[in-house]
Order: C-alpha cells, then structure tokens, then sequence
C-alpha cells in the first residue's frame, strides 16, 4: 500500500467506506495541524491511527479491528494524487 488512492468524496456514497472518507476530509484543516506528513486512519468516524507508513498502519489497523471499512490517507497541504493507466491501454 505504498501508494494513496484518491477516491472522491461521495463517489462512494452509501458505502461505509466512503463515511470513514468523508470523517478525514471535514476536519482536514485540524489533522493538518496535528498530524502533517503521517499517514492517518479513520474508523468509525475517528482517528484510529496514525503514523509514518501507511502499510504499518494497515497491520495495526487489521490487528486492532479485524476486517472492518477503514479509510488510510497521508495529510497533506496539497493530497498527492496518482494517474493510473486503465488496463485497456497497457500492452
């Protein structure tokens, strides 16, 4: 999980992960102030974890609760966004 996925807010709308999207990016201007550079998840509407690697934060997160919707992003000023190419144009 080295690299964020950008999902919009609401482009999953109904789904429990998209809550735990939309629980980072309401006080996105508060977790900047606290948690700048780290990578944070969100379950259950709260900061449930935080730090320097999203993939340690995945295991701690799988350890604490099991299988459960929960939404990893780094924070950041400007989010990093990635272009995928679609599988129908590569080779």
């Amino acid at each position: 999980m080295a690299d964020t996925v950008i999902v919009e807010p609401g482009q999953l709308e109904g789904e429990p992960f998209a809550a735990e999207q939309q629980a980072f990016e309401r006080p996105r201007a508060r977790l900047s102030r606290k948690y700048t550079g780290e990578f944070v998840a969100m379950y259950g509407g709260k900061v449930a974890d935080h730090g320097p690697d999203d993939e340690d934060g995945a295991r701690r997160m799988f350890e604490r609760w099991g299988d459960v919707p929960f939404y990893i992003a780094k924070v950041e000023d400007t989010p990093t966004e990635h272009e995928l190419p679609s599988p129908e144009t590569l080779p």
